[in-house]
């Protein structure tokens, strides 16, 4: 069994490794959503603008729709990353628990959480890129069940890691549909 100094450290570097990454994660949720919300709005208003008659009729509803997809994943992703870093002592206590416990399976928990204080602090080049934080994600994806199972923050973790990459995917690529649309849209009005 773990010394409980050694339980406290592996503890604090496994819950900083989860927030520093939901961290990096909602911030560029924020960014994201911000701009999704710009360019969908934008695309959306010229494009009733430039057309007329049925296809405006056929432009607004989808527009709508899709606008609310890729709003609302931009949100979604904001929001459950942001849920993360809401639930720091749930997690600590769950995440001690599961290291008291001494499951199998325990270790494979804690050793994808730890990152190394390099990735913490910042100090490596690529660190809060939007590729390292969907890689870093990624890696979580063979853990959710199995020794998770009895903690429901740290499930609420992973899923929120695991399916940001997902929902920042459908944000931004409706986004650069309605950023495509909107220049043409421009023009068209322009002429």
């Amino acid at each position: 069994m773990d010394e409980p100094g050694n339980i406290d450290r592996l503890v604090r570097r496994a819950v900083d490794g989860i927030t520093t990454i939901a961290g990096r994660a909602a911030a560029f949720a924020t960014r994201l959503l911000l701009g999704t919300l710009v360019v969908c709005v934008g695309g959306f208003l010229l494009g009733a603008a430039a057309l007329s008659g049925g296809i405006q009729t056929v432009w607004i509803v989808l527009g709508i729709v899709f606008g609310a997809i890729a709003i609302g994943s931009a949100f979604v992703a904001r929001w459950r990353v942001g849920a993360v870093r809401r639930h720091v002592p749930e997690l600590a206590d769950e995440v001690r628990t599961l290291i008291s416990e001494g499951k199998a399976g325990t270790r494979t928990v804690i050793d994808t959480f730890t990152i190394d204080d390099d990735e913490i602090d910042g100090t490596r080049g690529d660190s809060g890129s939007a590729i390292v934080l969907s890689r870093q994600m990624y890696g979580f994806r063979n853990i959710a069940g199995g020794p998770l199972e009895s903690s429901a923050r740290l499930t609420a973790a992973v899923t929120a890691l695991t399916s940001f990459p997902l929902l920042v995917l459908a944000a931004v690529l409706i986004s650069l549909v309605f950023a495509f649309l909107g220049v043409i849209f421009l023009i068209a009005l322009a002429l």
